[in-house]
């Protein structure tokens, strides 16, 4: 009996060793992940003036990124992101013009020294990001497309929906003689749009 028992503690041990293992490997890390990269993200905007919408393009060149975890695909590693933008990092290659809009555009809007947002949610072809703007925040819908470990996406604000006619107002103002064109009319459009890259790890 005795000889019995020591037998089946020894089964007994070696079976409670296996079970930590096979719990051990399913927690470990996942290869081939992966992750966006924080430093090389590029924000292109363009604005419109005139009643034929000629574009005026610039770019953001901050670009503050967390919560960019590593996971299985692209789309669930750009799920959940979030970014804050210093509007003071807005270039033109127009000191005048960029001193315009830091001052008499995002100036005037509540609480906008950044533009800051989360992705939350992400499909295939696009998904939504939280937009926080002139102190409010709405849901700013994006097209995406990729090639290799870099996926591209684009979408439209529109800076009515964030309540900002005001900031609106302000920079046409300013810019009034330099948004009329050949028909006399002076224009400026409410709609950005935005071209961001994002690369992988």
């Amino acid at each position: 009996m005795k000889k019995l028992a020591i037998t089946l503690l020894a089964v007994l041990s070696l079976t409670a060793c296996n079970q930590k293992k096979k719990e051990n490997t399913s927690t470990a890390p996942k290869e081939n992940t992966v992750q966006l990269n924080a430093e090389t993200v590029i924000v292109n905007w363009t604005g419109y003036k005139f009643t034929n919408k000629t574009g005026v393009k610039g770019q953001f060149q901050k670009i503050n990124v967390s919560n960019n975890k590593a996971a299985e695909t692209k789309k669930e590693a750009l799920n959940g992101v979030e970014f804050s933008i210093p509007v003071s990092s807005i270039f033109s290659n127009n000191g005048v013009r960029d001193a315009k809009l830091k001052s008499l555009f995002f100036g005037v809007m509540d609480h906008t020294e950044l533009l800051s947002g989360k992705v939350t949610s992400v499909s295939e072809n696009g998904g939504v990001i939280a937009l926080t703007m002139n102190n409010e925040t709405h849901d700013l819908p994006f097209t995406l497309t990729s090639q290799g470990a870099t996926s591209y996406l684009t979408a439209t604000v529109d800076v009515n929906t964030w309540n900002a006619q005001k900031a609106l107002a302000s920079i046409h103002k300013a810019c009034e003689m330099l948004h009329t064109g050949e028909d006399g009319v002076s224009k400026t459009w409410n709609t950005v749009d935005l071209d961001v890259v994002l690369n992988f790890n």
